[in-house]
């Protein structure tokens, strides 16, 4: 039945739509760690977006500038690498120990980091039945947040701390105590209006 993978996989793949290689780059870090004679290095994959060496990015979780040292991409030096792509980044300008798994290297300026958001909910249950507390998956990151129902299929989240999120970026619940995926949530206000 390998052959039968294969083909599905194939198939499932040319119905993808092609990256944007021109949109902002946001890159969520799943390793990070220091090559001697290098400094930091940090792996994700770029899902949209171009990197490029020299070229300056801002650290989601600190707004600190970074600028790209080197770039490898399948063990091979790159001069820009373009989405979709599994990347090593070798970065100049970073405090050691700063970045790790979850934060993620944003194009500077071009995005906003959001503290709560209103989506909307897909899952087996009801917005009012799932915890209040639960874990927020976005790119590599994982974030408590408190769960307000806003009706069956939506609700608004309150984040222990901040994301670079945009609307219709499309995210996973876990619930920590079942160890479960309750629903995918999909964002759809990143500055939601106070609620009364």
């Amino acid at each position: 039945g390998v052959d039968r993978l294969r083909t599905a996989l194939q198939r499932m793949v040319d119905r993808l739509p092609a990256p944007d290689r021109t949109a902002d780059v946001r890159l969520w870090v799943d390793r990070a760690f220091t090559v001697a004679g290098h400094g930091p290095v940090v792996t994700g994959t770029l899902g949209a977006g171009t990197l490029r060496c020299g070229a300056q990015l801002e650290v989601a979780s600190t707004g600190d500038r970074v600028r790209i040292r080197g770039l490898q991409t399948l063990k091979t030096q790159q001069e820009s690498v373009a989405a979709v792509a599994r990347v090593a980044v070798n970065l100049r300008g970073t405090p050691r120990g700063t970045l790790g798994r979850g934060d993620a290297l944003l194009a500077p300026g071009r995005w906003l980091s959001c503290g709560t958001v209103d989506g909307e909910l897909l899952g087996p249950f009801p917005a009012s039945e799932l915890p209040a507390e639960l874990v927020l998956h976005a790119g590599s990151a994982a974030v408590p947040v408190q769960l307000r129902p806003l009706g069956d299929e939506h609700a608004r989240l309150t984040l222990a701390h901040p994301l670079p999120l945009r609307v219709g970026d499309v995210t996973l619940l876990r619930d920590p105590a079942q160890q479960v995926v309750v629903g995918r949530l999909t964002v759809l206000d990143v500055r939601p209006p106070p609620l009364r």
